[in-house]
């Protein structure tokens, strides 16, 4: 006799299990597409004078939790310069002769690259996430 007595209920659980199963890890693949869209923008927004900044830039899983995306940047000054809104040397020249401070960029890069592709993001999310698009 078949489970709760209906036919090809085994069948149906399994290919649901399977395309929810599909569903996520196209999910997550639109995550990291669209955080490498966060990525881009936000290293085209960081103050630059050597380009380690910019060039710390990354896009991972999240280790913490399998179903999220980290973007972020591991020069060990980046938190500071993202969350400098005084830029107290804005626009005068670097010692270095390369530039002026804070240009071409700003604070809050990072976070202002997320809100301004918000849609772009969850397009791409949708977009992954839709029967028939692959991972």
């Amino acid at each position: 006799m078949p489970r709760d007595g209906v036919y090809g209920l085994d069948e149906v659980l399994g290919n649901l299990n399977k395309e929810l199963a599909g569903i996520k890890n196209r999910s997550i693949a639109g995550l990291l597409e669209g955080g490498l869209v966060v990525q881009r923008d936000a290293q085209r927004n960081v103050p630059v004078e050597y380009g380690n900044l910019r060039a710390s830039a990354y896009t991972r899983k999240a280790p913490d939790d399998p179903q999220a995306v980290e973007v972020g940047f591991t020069a060990a000054y980046a938190v500071f310069v993202h969350e400098d809104l005084e830029q107290t040397l804005k626009g005068k020249p670097r010692p270095s002769g390369l530039g002026t401070y804070w240009n071409p960029g700003g604070p809050k890069f990072l976070e202002r690259s997320l809100r301004d592709n918000e849609r772009a993001i969850v397009e791409i999310v949708r977009a992954r996430a839709s029967v028939g698009e692959s991972a």
